[in-house]
């Protein structure tokens, strides 16, 4: 039981070992931790892998390439650089900005209101036009 422990698996509190008839959890030396440990990265990683997801090594190199890139290319072409950067920040802007004009917005409850008092409004026309008498 103690030998197909996993990541993110719960500790057991206690194991009786039927052997010595011992509780608890048996030790293990630094060297046997060690070794479960690096089973466990190790597999760990070849589900990444299995997953499409690169190691971290290869995220960092990755992300410091496209930095890299991006760098040079700022370096290369900086009126249109800055022509992004300002458009960029202007979507961001008028994304979170409220408009200028009110907009007159009425809710479902304003509406069923408005209706209620359209139709006593007939009703009491009705009724003192006669129409009931």
């Amino acid at each position: 039981m103690a030998q197909n422990r996993s990541l993110g698996s719960a500790v057991p509190r206690g194991v009786i070992d039927p052997k010595s008839g011992k509780v608890g959890v048996p030790e293990q030396s630094v060297e046997e931790q060690v070794r479960s440990l690096r089973e466990q990265v190790n597999a760990l990683k070849d589900t990444l892998t299995e997953m499409g997801i690169t190691s971290g090594r290869a995220v960092t190199n990755t992300v410091m390439d496209t930095s890299r890139r991006a760098g040079a290319v700022a370096r290369e072409h900086p009126a249109w650089t800055a022509l992004a950067v300002v458009g960029l920040v202007a979507l961001v802007l008028a994304a979170t900005a409220r408009p200028y004009w009110p907009s007159r917005r009425s809710s479902r409850m304003e509406d069923i209101i408005a209706n209620i008092e359209d139709r006593l409004g007939d009703l009491k026309d009705r009724y003192w036009s006669g129409a009931w008498r």
